[in-house]
Formats: C-alpha cells, sequence, structure tokens
C-alpha cells in the first residue's frame, strides 16, 4: 500500500503531462503539413489546430497505454526510481499539514492541470508554486517538451511538485518511459531536461555583499551631501544675519566662528573630496536633473523624440517578452487576430525606436564635437573625447551588471523568476563568464551566441561605443573640407550597406519580427555594421545644424513649400518603414530580393526620416510637431 500511495505522484506525472502535451500536440499536425518557411503569411503558418480524426484516437489510445503501465508494472517502476525518490513520497503518505490534510496530497493538488482555452494555445500548466514549496520538503519542477510551436509563442510546459529526495535522474527516467510509450504509436516527442527549484535562497555571495557595500556607500554619500550642502546654506544665512546685527547692534558677534568655517577648503584635496561629497547631494542634483531650463542652443525637439521613443521600445519590448514567456492564455489568438491586424505594427516594429537613439547619439556627438573643435581652433580634443566617454558610461554600466549578477536572486521569488535569475540560472552563469565583455564594449561580437552575454541587452551601449570610437575619423575630415568628410561618410554607409545586404542574402533572413531568428541574432542584429546607418545620417545632420545651414528662400511661400515637402517624405519614408510589411501577413509574401532590400535599407530610411523631422523643427518649420516636442516636460524625463 505504501509502493502504491508513493508512486501516486508518478502516476500523475505521467497521466497528467500526458493530457497536457498531447492535447497541445495538435498543434503539430498542422504545423508539419504547412511548412516553416518564414515567407508565408503568419495565419498560414498557424493554420488549422483541430486534431483529425486518426490523431485523436492515437491520443486516446497513448492516454491508455500510459495508464495501463502504471498500474499494471509498478514492480517495474520501482526498480526504474530510486529507493530515496520512493522513500520521500512514502513520507509525503504518511504525514499532514498544519490543517490535517495529507502532505501527499497537497503535491498532487500543487501539479498543474489542463485549463481552459487549449484551442486558443493555452498549453503551460505551472500549478501551484506556493503550495508545493509550503508542503515541505517538496521541489517545483517545469518540464518542457523539446518543441516550439508558432515561432516559439507557444511552448507546451508542465509543473509538477516532487519530493526533494527525487533527484533529476528520477524525472528524467519517467519522462523517458513516457517517450518510450509514445513513440510506440508514432508520436516522437521529447521532453527538455527539467528545472526545478526548492525555493530556498543561496547564503549572501561575497559578490552579494559587495554590492550591498557599495549600495550603502552610495547612501552614506547622499546623506553626507545632503547635510553638508544645508550646512552651507545654513552657514551663509547665519553669516549674513551676523553681518546686519553688527551693523544694527554691535560690532561683535554673539558667536565667533573659526577661519575654516567662514572660508571653503582652500587645498586641491580638500577641493577635490569636498566636491565628490556634493556630486551626491539631493539638494543640488535633484533640482539640476528636474529642471526644465536650456541652453539657446539646444535642439529642444530632440527631448520629446527621446522620451517618446523610450517609452515606444519599452512597450515593444514588454508585449515581446510577456508573449514569450509561456504566461499568455491565448497565444493562437494574438497570432490570429493581434499580430496581423494593421495597429499592431506600430507595436511589432517598436524595436526601430532602438534606431532613434542610434540616430541621436551620432547627431549629439557631431553637433557638440564640432563646437568643441572650433572653440579649439581646428584641434581635436582625442584624450578627453574618449576618456570623458568610458568613464561617463562604464560605472553605471558595472553597477546595473554585478547588481543583476548578485542581487537579482535575493528579491524576489516565482517558478520563472527562480528559472532565469536564481544562481544555478543561465543568466548567471553566463555573467560570471563574461561580465568583463560589457566593460569592454565587445559584448556584441563574443561571446558569438548573442543569448550566451550577460546583461545582454547591452549589446546597445557596445554598438553606440564603437561608432563613437571610429566617429573622430569622420567629423574631423568634416570639419576641415566638407567635400572629404562627406565622401568618408559615404565609405562608411556604402560598405555596411553592402556587407548587411550580403549577410541577408546569405542567411536568407525575412523582414519583420518572424525573421527574428536565434541566427539572425547572432550575426546581424546587434552587429555595428548592420546597425550604425542611423548613426552615421546623425552625423550629417549634426554637421549642417552646427553650420547653422538651413534653406532660405526670398520668397516665403517657395520655402513652406519645400519644407511641406520635406514633412511629407519624413511621414512617408517612417511610415513606410513601420507599416510595410503589412500585406506580408495578408497573404503577399516578399520574396528574397524584397527580403534582402528592406533589411539593408529599412534603418537608413528609417534615420533620413527622423532627420528631416529634426532639420524642419529646428529651423523653425515644425510647426505643431516642434511645440509638442520642444515642451518643457520633456526637459526633466529626457534625462
Amino acid at each position: 500500500a505504501r509502493l502504491e500511495h508513493s508512486m501516486m505522484g508518478c502516476f500523475y506525472v505521467s497521466t497528467s503531462v500526458l493530457s497536457l502535451f498531447l492535447a497541445a500536440s495538435s498543434c503539430v499536425a498542422s504545423r508539419s503539413s504547412v511548412g516553416s518557411s518564414s515567407n508565408l503569411p503568419i495565419v498560414e503558418v498557424i493554420g488549422d489546430h483541430r486534431p483529425s480524426q486518426e490523431y485523436a484516437e492515437k491520443m486516446e489510445m497513448a492516454f491508455s497505454m500510459i495508464v495501463d503501465y502504471f498500474q499494471n508494472e509498478l514492480p517495474y517502476i520501482r526498480h526504474g526510481l530510486e529507493v530515496s525518490c520512493i522513500q520521500g513520497y512514502v513520507n509525503l503518505a504518511n504525514s499532514t499539514d498544519q490543517y490535517n490534510h495529507s502532505r501527499l496530497l497537497r503535491t498532487l493538488d500543487a501539479f498543474g492541470k489542463l485549463e481552459a482555452g487549449l484551442l486558443e494555445g493555452n498549453v503551460v500548466a505551472r500549478g501551484n508554486y506556493d503550495e508545493c514549496l509550503d508542503t515541505g520538503d517538496t521541489q517545483y519542477c517545469l518540464l518542457t517538451l523539446d518543441l516550439s510551436l508558432a515561432g516559439g509563442l507557444i511552448v507546451p510546459t508542465e509543473a509538477i511538485c516532487i519530493p526533494v529526495e527525487c533527484t533529476v535522474y528520477d524525472i528524467e527516467w519517467a519522462t523517458g518511459e513516457l517517450e518510450k510509450a509514445l513513440a510506440l504509436i508514432g508520436i516522437p516527442l521529447k521532453f527538455n531536461p527539467p528545472y526545478c527549484t526548492t525555493g530556498e535562497k543561496p547564503p549572501y555571495s561575497a559578490g552579494a555583499v559587495a554590492v550591498l557595500v557599495v549600495c550603502s556607500l552610495f547612501l552614506c554619500l547622499i546623506a553626507v551631501g545632503t547635510l553638508y550642502d544645508m550646512w552651507l546654506l545654513f552657514r551663509k544665512s547665519f553669516l549674513s544675519s551676523e553681518q546686519r546685527l553688527d551693523v544694527q547692534t554691535e560690532k561683535t558677534p554673539l558667536i565667533v566662528l573659526s577661519s575654516s568655517a567662514k572660508n571653503p577648503p582652500s587645498s586641491r584635496l580638500s577641493r577635490f573630496l569636498v566636491n565628490i561629497v556634493q556630486a551626491f547631494s539631493l539638494y543640488k542634483t535633484l533640482p539640476a536633473i528636474l529642471s526644465t531650463a536650456q541652453p539657446p542652443s539646444a535642439i529642444s525637439c530632440i527631448n520629446g523624440m527621446r522620451v517618446i521613443s523610450m517609452f515606444w521600445v519599452i512597450m515593444g519590448h514588454v508585449y515581446v517578452f510577456a508573449s514569450f514567456s509561456g504566461t499568455v492564455a491565448n497565444p493562437l489568438v494574438i497570432l490570429q487576430e493581434v499580430v496581423p491586424s494593421f495597429t499592431f505594427q506600430g507595436v511589432e516594429n517598436a524595436l526601430f525606436a532602438v534606431d532613434t537613439f542610434f540616430f541621436l547619439s551620432g547627431l549629439l556627438t557631431a553637433y557638440l564635437t564640432l563646437r568643441e573643435m572650433h572653440r579649439r581652433k581646428g584641434r581635436f580634443p582625442f584624450l578627453p573625447f574618449y576618456i570623458h566617454r568610458y568613464l561617463r558610461l562604464t560605472p553605471s554600466i558595472a553597477f546595473v551588471l554585478f547588481f543583476f549578477m548578485f542581487m537579482t536572486v535575493y528579491l524576489s521569488d516565482g517558478p520563472y523568476y527562480s528559472l532565469t535569475l536564481d544562481s544555478a540560472s543561465t543568466y548567471y552563469n553566463n555573467c560570471r563568464s563574461y561580465w568583463w565583455t560589457n566593460l569592454l564594449y565587445i559584448n556584441n561580437f563574443y561571446p558569438s551566441n548573442a543569448n550566451d552575454g550577460c546583461i545582454i541587452w547591452t549589446w546597445y551601449l557596445a554598438n553606440d561605443m564603437q561608432f563613437f570610437v571610429v566617429s573622430p575619423l569622420m567629423l574631423i575630415l568634416l570639419y576641415h573640407s566638407f567635400p572629404v568628410g562627406l565622401a568618408s561618410v559615404g565609405v562608411f554607409l556604402v560598405s555596411c550597406l553592402a556587407a548587411t545586404a550580403a549577410i541577408s542574402a546569405h542567411y536568407k533572413f525575412a523582414a519583420g519580427f518572424g525573421g527574428q531568428t536565434a541566427e539572425y541574432n547572432n550575426v546581424s542584429y546587434g552587429k555595428p555594421y548592420c546597425r550604425i546607418f542611423p548613426y552615421l545620417v546623425g552625423l550629417l545632420l549634426g554637421y549642417l545644424l552646427y553650420k547653422k545651414f538651413a534653406f532660405r528662400f526670398k520668397s516665403k511661400l517657395l520655402n513652406l513649400l519645400l519644407y511641406l515637402v520635406l514633412w511629407a517624405l519624413a511621414a512617408f519614408f517612417c511610415l513606410s518603414v513601420v507599416y510595410g510589411l503589412y500585406g506580408t501577413l495578408h497573404g503577399h509574401p516578399f520574396n528574397e530580393a524584397e527580403n534582402v532590400l528592406y533589411l539593408t535599407f529599412s534603418r537608413l530610411v528609417w534615420g533620413i526620416g527622423l532627420a528631416l523631422v529634426v532639420f524642419a523643427c529646428h529651423n523653425g518649420y515644425g510647426w505643431v510637431v516642434n511645440s509638442f516636442l520642444s515642451m518643457r516636460f520633456w526637459v526633466p524625463l529626457s534625462r
């Protein structure tokens, strides 16, 4: 009887997993009949997910086979599982919780179970994470099939709750037996290695302690700097009142201040230390950050452009990551109804907001550097140029990197949180191996597999730094000779366009989000020669704004018509890039040449569209758009 009780969990694993995965695998039949070409309309790729009669009979046969197997062949199972795992089930069966419920019953209750919405792609059964771990002496495990449906949007997943004595070997043995049984009836499914957690947080590592010390130091500096500034303010007010009192009543002040209290530190070291402390003062930094003041030479419209682009890129990434997180209850509805809609193109193509930041980076680099060169009478400030940039970015990146690496495991808990962020996760191990690549800004090249990197979203910063490093080659030439400088930009542009076209053609990448494969991310998406185009456009626009170039005709009508044409071109360029793929979702897929053209020129066209907008706004022809983008409340948000 104890053996039967101990095997109830194994039986439930097989039956619940089987019912979930076999119901979900009905997607495979239509997927295999349609094919996996990324050029097919997404509605066709999804296909009709209703299982055929023959497939349904196979499912019923498989279910009956597994039930019979676990009911009638328990002695064989005893030889397959470790004795400790069996004993763990026995211990759960012979004990109760604080509510007098069987602990074994609680583990079974915490298992993932089929939920409503299977026909809409709801094939993820997460169970009850907290109930499982609160049972005691148990672990929560996620099982997934080595099967990616609808481009990875649907990954059949089952949660099981088992004794802590059971090992990965026991789970893999049980799933292996299930795979063998399914193979006998012609259903070749394969499980991924399981992920299990007991929910226990590891002790604070040396790295975590170091991060906490740094955070504490920052808090202390903020407190000291703020208090020091407040004391200076009080002293200034007090001295002023004493001076007034001395003039009006008596010549001797009530309190005699020492000379060091009356005068600021005079030595260079003292001033340096005081400046460091005051840099953390909330009294000084908050007004500076929240100020809406701008110098007259500022390009005011880029404040709104920067903030809106940040909102846009956050919206797009949140939607994408949420959709692929396994937490969506109706992924087929998303694929069949939401993704193909016209309005959703603005969400799906939010990745172009990243190119907006490349454009702004090139614009400001050229505009500010050329003005500095003019101040220095044509000399390029090489040493300050590179040192200031590295010191400005790297400390912040290092703090985020090490905080992510050592502290995130302690901040929350949950079935997916532990999977991605605990000390045994892939992300953590990647950071242990490759953290240094982020500080050298080469993480978009090494490791070669983009997903093996640490805080992988910083590929953008690596690109931006690499663009910054090569920018003097063009800026110096632009400053001294516009034709020669323009030719240098053209060389960069043409060579990078050729490289992007060659890569896209060689790997046969498809345009649009459906073409965002792992191979595309590794060889194209994060590489500087495939992303530099809006940055180059920004460099040229920065030169034009530095030179205060503008189209000026004697006729106001001609000026108006010219800038109306520029606005029309800007709208056409930007809208065609964002909404140009709509037809590919509705029966008009791109051929190979069209895919190469879009992937090669889309970012360049986007950058040109943005440049026309900024050029018109900065020269007084932005009208309501410039008024909106230049509103003062954008200024602190843009910081």
